[in-house]
């Protein structure tokens, strides 16, 4: 039933038109709303379409990896694909190799970026502002350029010391001992958004500044040291040409070597389903890493402490 606007007195009419245009402008956001989560589905599902064909192919027959039309739900479900990726080759070892590999190589990396971080956001010295653009310059080189440098850096050493750094994890472990680039910018940032009033606090009741960053800063940054250490774990776990560089021997190599050898050992005859069980093997620890450690990310006690 329409209304008439024309009997009503001046001010119904005013009240009556406005609610008209409050009601129009909220059809609007409900129908801008409604093509933004379509437009975010869409690309959430082009995302998640390769991640549960890759599952959906792990659990697959090798007469089903390629039927047409494709299955995207088995049928017949093998698990036993999971249990061949182990008896096939020595994955439990290639495992074991990234876990001792990406856990040691991210705590230093991590743990000395937030030393040089704090050391560029708190503390004034020569050369201060130099060194930082070096830092940030060294940010835009590729990895891959340091590649054959590093590697003729690590032979004439091992020469200079009448030992073979090549095929150990010396090359690929070290290294983090210089922290991470990306890191200590973020982290940085991150530690000079911290008031001065909790370190001049801590440093009144005479804390050292090596005190003041453990007890004060450290806690106060946990989402973003979390967050720097997924990226660090991730990096290092999905590493594949410095472990193909350096490492020779099958008993040391990290997963993702591992994977590229076990397509390789099977040449033209590759047991695609197997193979897609062992990837999938191989990214569980990121996928638990990320979702356990996911509420971290955003919350923030910097706030509790302000108040």
């Amino acid at each position: 039933m329409e209304l008439n606007i024309s009997s009503m007195n001046k001010d119904d009419k005013l009240k009556e038109i406005l609610r008209l245009k409050k009601k129009e402008k909220n059809w609007k956001k409900i129908a801008a709303s409604i093509l933004k989560h379509k437009a975010l589905l869409l690309v959430a599902t082009s995302m998640l379409a390769p991640f549960f064909w890759m599952i959906s192919t792990s659990v697959k027959t090798s007469s089903n990896v390629f039927a047409v039309p494709p299955q995207w739900i088995p049928d017949p479900i093998r698990w036993r694909n999971f249990l061949e990726v182990f008896e096939s080759a020595p994955f439990l070892r290639y495992l074991w190799n990234s876990a001792y590999y990406a856990v040691l190589a991210t705590f230093l990396e991590v743990i000395i970026s937030i030393i040089v971080a704090y050391g560029f956001a708190r503390f004034h010295f020569k050369g201060k502002k130099v060194l930082f653009l070096f830092l940030l310059m060294t940010i835009m080189l590729p990895g891959e350029i340091t590649i054959v440098p590093g590697y003729i850096y690590w032979v004439k050493l091992g020469e200079f010391f009448n030992m073979s750094f090549i095929n150990t994890y010396i090359p690929l472990i070290l290294p983090a001992i210089g922290g991470q680039a990306v890191h200590i910018f973020f982290m940085s940032q991150y530690f000079r958004t911290i008031p001065k009033d909790f370190s001049e606090a801590a440093y009144m009741n005479g804390a050292s500044s090596w005190r003041i960053l453990w007890k004060v800063y450290f806690p106060m940054s946990l989402p973003a040291i979390i967050t720097i250490t997924i990226s660090s774990f991730m990096g290092t776990w999905n590493a594949f040409l410095s472990p193909l560089i350096y490492l020779n021997d099958m008993e040391k190599f990290n997963v993702q070597v591992g994977l590229a050898m076990f397509q390789g050992l099977q040449g033209e005859n590759v047991n695609w389903a197997v193979l897609m069980a062992a990837t999938t093997i191989s990214i569980l620890p990121i996928i638990i890493l990320f979702f356990s450690m996911q509420k971290y990310f955003i919350p923030s006690n910097k706030a509790d402490g302000v108040k």
